[in-house]
């Protein structure tokens, strides 16, 4: 008692002070009683299993062979059918001289040629009347020398089975051989109104038999044979060694001494006897009566089967009680790392022991307190871009004003009053389309006309300074652009570009690549280095000369605040070539963008 004690203690101290969980714990318990149950079953099985299968073995090798007797007496009968036709249908009553049978012979052949080798007809001294498949017999061929016309004889009123032999009667193509049953019977053929005696011959395929008699006992060591009337073996699945000498078969002796359907030899070896009608054959099964054991691969696999299946099934009541008592926890464990991924939308199961359902509500509160606290982290970001993006648009147009202005006064100063009312005008249709409504994204349409009016200015002012072209592709003018970032690349170019030129020329472009949306500004200027280019981009320069000094950076900031940073800008310069300035938008139609911001 004591040590029991001592032992118990031992075991607590192993596994419970070392922290085991819950689970593995319960998993160890569980375990080593299913082995223990499984391996009681298994025993109980094997002795029950090898007692039924013994007589289960025995009645289905008897019931097997019955079915296969009964299937080849109906094969043979058939057979039979097919030679009364011929005679009684096709040979009697009929001269051979003026009528000719061989479509009858050809018809029965082609309907059961997968049973029939081939078909004959002789005379009663050996000339051949009629055969099918093939009409040519072998060079060394005679009537009187084949068992088969000689049994014929002998059975006279009655069909007659030999034994299995290689034909020998038609010259086949590569005088090629092959095994046949030859049935044979006496016939009466009128040839020139004369009656007279002949032989009818059907070869007999000798492989449809074989097939039958194939696989047809249970059991290790068990086979099936057959033997005609006196003895001699008509099949025999090792009937190759037994004609060599190398093997004999034991149980024929018995078989041909005994009229029993079953016969015991002796423990370890039985055989079932089953007639064949008609043909006197008998057909003997074969097979051992060495009691089951392990060492026979069936019932070990069946054995194996049962053991993995009741282990299985005690493994999987086990998984089940284990996960039972734990699966709480996991869940509540596998929604915190959902919500620590970004998921905040996990929903948290209350379940379990009371501890466990504290713990999941607690944690479900903090899941909503964040979740709200994102979204308004969100909700400050946008309103924050939106911001940026005034701030940036709102630079442009205050410095428009004053440089057309300028223009303005210039004009009414020399007294050039029409031209003023036009300046006037086109800065009008200029603010309009500069306002869109308060709208960040406007049509390729717009933005031309927005550039439009403001060359039109210009011109007013730089007459036959520069000369100005539009090429926009009309798939293009639906598409959507941010507005205002054609106009500061045009006022770029003629206040810096073609400052000191009389005959500057710019290009203004519209076209779609692929997904993509290109507008681009060129010019023939002065150019730039490509030192300048990238400080341009980087917005790390210093504005010198005149002009609106809102710069290209401004275009690009806005760009990619609407549409990321995979768009934006491209600069292609050359002092003394011009300079060539692109800009990169996705090719989105107007109204699929704004549908896409009202859902925002």
């Amino acid at each position: 008692m004591q040590n029991m004690r001592q032992w118990r203690l031992r075991i607590q101290q192993k596994f419970l002070k070392k922290g085991i969980e819950l689970r593995r714990l319960i998993w160890i318990v569980f375990t080593v009683t299913s082995v223990l149950a499984t391996a009681l079953m298994g025993i109980s099985f094997y002795f029950r299993f090898t007692a039924q299968s013994e007589e289960t073995l025995r009645e289905g090798n008897d019931t097997r062979l019955e079915a296969t007797a009964e299937q080849l007496s109906t094969h043979l009968r058939n057979m039979m059918k097919v030679s009364d036709s011929l005679y009684y249908r096709v040979i009697k009553g009929v001269d051979l001289e003026e009528n000719n049978i061989s479509d009858e012979f050809r018809l029965l052949y082609d309907v059961n040629k997968e049973s029939i080798e081939s078909i004959a007809l002789f005379s009663i001294d050996g000339t051949l009347l009629c055969a099918t498949p093939s009409s040519r017999l072998r060079d060394n061929f005679s009537l009187q020398n084949e068992a088969w016309y000689d049994g014929a004889l002998d059975t006279e009123e009655n069909i007659r089975f030999g034994a299995p032999r290689v034909s020998r009667v038609f010259a086949t193509e590569g005088d090629s051989y092959t095994r046949v049953i030859p049935m044979s019977r006496v016939v009466q053929i009128t040839r020139d109104h004369h009656v007279e005696r002949g032989v009818l011959l059907v070869n007999l395929r000798y492989d449809t038999i074989t097939d039958m008699l194939q696989n047809v006992m249970v059991g290790d060591h068990s086979y099936v044979y057959l033997i005609g009337e006196n003895g001699n073996l008509l099949y025999h699945p090792m009937q190759d060694l037994i004609a060599a000498g190398m093997m004999t078969e034991e149980t024929l002796p018995l078989v041909m001494h005994t009229t029993q359907q079953n016969h015991e030899n002796n423990e370890t070896e039985a055989y079932l006897l089953k007639t064949v009608g008609y043909t006197g054959w008998r057909l003997v099964g074969v097979f051992g009566q060495e009691p089951l054991s392990l060492h026979n691969w069936k019932s070990r696999s069946f054995i194996v089967f049962l053991l993995i299946f009741f282990l299985n099934a005690m493994m999987l009541m086990n998984f089940y009680l284990s996960r039972r008592v734990t699966e709480p926890m996991r869940r509540l464990e596998r929604a915190v790392k959902k919500i620590e991924a970004g998921n905040l939308d996990t929903k948290i199961e209350a379940s379990g022991v009371y501890e466990i359902q504290s713990l999941s509500i607690a944690i479900e509160k903090m899941e909503k307190n964040l979740k709200q606290l994102m979204e308004d982290i969100v909700q400050e970001h946008e309103a924050k871009r939106k911001s940026d993006l005034m701030v940036l648009q709102n630079q442009i147009n205050p410095h428009f004003l004053y440089n057309t202005l300028d223009v303005i006064v210039w004009m009414i100063e020399n007294e050039k009053g029409e031209e003023a009312v036009k300046a006037v005008t086109a800065l009008a249709r200029f603010f309009r389309i500069s306002l869109s409504k308060g709208h960040t994204i406007i049509t390729v349409q717009d933005e031309i006309e927005h550039v439009h009016n403001y060359l039109m200015i210009q011109e007013m002012r730089f007459k036959n300074k520069f000369t100005y072209t539009f090429d926009v592709e009309d798939a293009c003018r639906n598409l959507a652009t941010v507005k205002l970032i054609l106009q500061p690349l045009v006022e770029n170019a003629i206040y810096h570009a073609m400052e000191f030129m009389d005959d500057g020329v710019l290009l203004v472009e519209v076209y779609r690549k692929g997904d993509l949306l290109v507008l681009a500004v060129e010019d023939n200027g002065c150019g730039m280095a490509q030192e300048r280019v990238a400080s341009l981009l980087r917005g790390d320069f210093v504005q010198t000369g005149k002009g609106s000094g809102v710069g290209l950076r401004n275009v690009m900031e806005r760009i990619q605040l609407l549409f990321g940073e995979k768009y934006g800008l491209e600069i292609t310069s050359e002092p003394d070539e011009g300079t060539r300035v692109e800009i990169h938008l996705p090719a989105i139609a107007y109204q699929t963008l704004r549908e896409q911001e009202a859902l925002r």
